[in-house]
């Protein structure tokens, strides 16, 4: 039996939290497609526990720019 070659192999990212979700952002941007695997039942599942947590930074400083090119033509755009 052949191993597959690498070119075939699943590029996996492990977490769909915002580092998980940019690095995806970033490898679709490269033409490739990624399997994101999430422990939670939803993305962002880890930070949606986070609630009670008051967080200081600007959408401009979280989110990233991969990410907003890909949800630009949904018609997306970073809260205020």
């Amino acid at each position: 039996m052949t191993p597959p070659a690498t070119t075939q192999l699943p590029v996996i990212v492990i977490g769909a939290g915002p580092a998980g979700l940019a690095a995806a952002a970033h490898l679709v941007g490269h033409g490739l497609d990624p399997l994101v695997l999430e422990a939670g039942p939803a993305a962002g599942a880890a930070v949606r526990e986070w609630a009670h947590v008051r967080l200081f930074s600007t959408w401009g400083e979280v989110v990233d720019t991969a990410a907003q090119k890909l949800l630009a033509p949904a018609g997306w755009t970073s809260p205020a």
